[in-house]
């Protein structure tokens, strides 16, 4: 491979795990968001609105 191969490999290497990173914790957020009220536990700092869409949570 030449270099302007392995840069374009990197490039496209580093934007699959990025976007792989923000899938994964988009899908957690949405996971802890769908659970029953009774399972969560809601500190003031950190606590996720069970009622909200993932817009609101940016």
């Amino acid at each position: 491979m030449n270099i302007k191969t392995r840069r374009y490999l990197a490039i496209f290497i580093t934007c699959a795990v990025t976007l792989g990173l923000y899938g994964a914790a988009a899908w957690r957020v949405e996971q802890l968001r769908n659970l029953p009220r009774d399972y969560t536990s809601c500190s003031f700092e950190h606590c996720i609105p069970h009622n909200a869409t993932l817009d609101a949570l940016r």
